[in-house]
Order: C-alpha cells, then structure tokens, then sequence
C-alpha cells in the first residue's frame, strides 16, 4: 500500500490556554471545583504545557462545558462529517484525483458515535460512488490510526488497483467533561479538534507501509478510557500512562524491521508522554510529536497522521520512517514507511 498523498483539517476558531483557563474561571461550574482542581486548571492552562492553541468546532468557547448529551452528540454528528470531508477534498486535490475515481473509504474516531458512521455521511458529502466500499473503527481511541492503515492495507492486498482513503477525525470538543478528577481536569487541558485524510493504492511509487505490529494490555484498560457519565464521553486518564505508554512502545519498537529509522513520527499524548518516549526511543528528541502538539494540542487519532504531514511538507523524499499511535485498550501500535 503506497502512499499519494495525505492533507488535514482543522476548524476555523482556535483559542490559547490562557483564553481556555479565562473561559473556564467564567463558566458556572468553576465555583463548584475543588480549590485543588481550580489549582490543576490553572498551573496546567497558564504553565509549559507544551502546547500554544488548539481548535475547537465551537461558536462560542463557553459551550464546550454546558452543552448536555444530547447537544454534545448532535454537535460531533454535525461537524465530524464536514472536517472529514475538508480533509478528504484536501487528499484528493493533492493526488489530482476525482471523488469518483474513490474505492473505498476507511475513517476512525471516538469522540462520538453514529449509525450508520461516519464514512455514511463524509461519502454523502463528497459525492462518492454508490458502490463505495466503507468500514468505521471506533473503540481504538487515540491509537486507531495505525490499525486503520492495517485494515486498509488488506483491502489493497485483495485489490492492488484501488484507490483508497483514510481519515482520522476526532471532534474533542463534543466530548469535554469536567468534574474533580485529575484525569478528567488533565484531558480538558489537552485535547483539541482535527483530521487527516490519507490516499493510498497499490501501485506507483512513494512511501509504502509495511511491518504492522501491535501491543494490548487490557489489563491496563482503566488506566485510560472514556467511561459514561448520564449519556456524557468521560475521558479516564491516570497519572501512570506516560510510563505505561514509554514501556509499550519501547517493546513495539523493539518488533521493528528498520535497523535505525530516519524518522520517528510518534503520537504525542502529552508533554509527559513525549518526555517518556524521549527516554525509550533512541533520539534526543521528537520534534514532529512537540511541533503537532504545540500548534494543535492531543488531537487523539489524527495526531500520528498530522505529524507524518508535518514531516513530509518539509521533507518530500524523507524514507525510512517509523510511525506508533497508542491508546485506549491500552494498546498501542507501529508501522514503518519506506520509499520504492
């Protein structure tokens, strides 16, 4: 499965943590915080979080903590379909192709939920053919996107012609939660809106995925996960998952092909997950992990693929790259990338 080309999107608003914490410190239910959450929020959105902005579908910041379930989930099955299908516009115009000239359609997401999914409503939005193939994953969280490649990389395997489109796309906003948990207070803190949209085919030249390779631990699985709070997405977050993250990608990293990568493009989680990963991997730094989450803060699925753009936008012909999503399960996941 050779890559074409790969594009993302984002909504138009974006806000600094500064405005984050001001919005917050306005809203009604900050005087029902704990003074030790108030002080989580505020060391965390006014400190080095790493992270510059994020964007958010929303008109007004202050929604993003009223809105009850019913309005969060109508607001992720409204805007999730259309920054898909921008990402999808994006991929295709840079690969010079028409939405008709489209086989299959693979998207991930967890922010939400739809039947029939989302790749029902981005093929209506773009126009795609009727006999379309489609398959939604969801329940990976913010590792889905490297399975999702697998999943297409079979498709390919049975048919070497086809065009295929992936997205990732994840509508954070419609999934905020506060309350007095750490985890949850921290996940506020992070997270932000996008997608990326990748087109792949079995033929031509580029970089071509192989050698995927996966790492559960469901015995971990309430270290990190969404749980329901009366119909609401509450994201469980625990202070262990940097480490849990660093050991489960080292052994992934220790599965790889690739004597010595090029380039690692990595999931970045949070400022304490990349300084873990910074510590197991065999580089002084990651630079494209830090760069997506200073411009975009954890966009959860999309992140990987947006840093594997980031890459290329400066490097064309990079080569030899080693890519890892991790996540909800816990699980996390590689591929690698080489040129032909």
């Amino acid at each position: 499965m050779i890559l074409q080309s790969i594009a993302s999107a984002f909504p138009d608003p974006s806000f600094s943590q500064t405005t984050c914490l001001e919005a917050m410190q306005n809203a009604e239910f900050w005087t029902d915080l704990h003074p030790r959450s108030q002080m989580v929020l505020e060391k965390v959105l006014s400190g080095d979080s790493g992270i510059d902005k994020r964007h958010f579908a929303l008109e007004n910041l202050e929604d993003a903590w009223v809105r009850d379930a019913e309005q969060l989930n109508n607001a992720y099955e409204k805007e999730a379909p259309a920054l898909a299908s921008q990402a999808v516009e994006k991929a295709l115009q840079k690969a010079g192709l028409e939405p008709s000239e489209v086989d299959a359609l693979f998207i991930c997401s967890c922010t939400g939920y739809l039947c029939p999914g989302l790749s029902s409503h981005v093929a209506e939005q773009m126009g795609l053919r009727r006999d379309l193939f489609m398959q939604d994953l969801t329940g990976f969280g913010c590792g889905a996107s490297v399975p999702m490649l697998r999943a297409a990389d079979g498709f390919i395997g049975q048919n070497p012609d086809a065009v295929i489109v992936t997205v990732a796309v994840e509508i954070c906003s419609a999934a905020f939660y506060v309350e007095d948990d750490f985890g949850v207070l921290i996940s506020t803190c992070l997270f932000g809106d996008g997608a990326s949209a990748s087109v792949w085919s079995g033929r031509g030249s580029g970089l071509s995925v192989r050698n995927f390779q996966s790492v559960h631990l469901p015995e971990q699985r309430e270290l990190i996960r969404f749980t329901n709070a009366g119909g609401k997405l509450r994201n469980q977050l625990d202070r262990k998952v940097p480490e849990l993250a660093g050991k489960a990608v080292e052994e992934l990293y220790q599965k790889r092909e690739l004597k010595q990568p090029q380039h690692w493009v990595t999931h970045g989680g949070g400022r304490d997950v990349i300084e873990q990963l910074e510590q197991v991997l065999p580089v002084d730094a990651l630079p494209l992990a830090r760069e997506v989450m200073r411009q975009y803060g954890n966009l959860s699925s999309p992140s990987c693929m947006i840093a594997l753009e980031t890459l290329l936008n400066a490097e064309p012909e990079a080569d030899e790259l080693w890519l890892c999503g991790f996540g909800a399960g816990f699980s996390a996941h590689s591929c690698e990338l080489v040129r032909v």
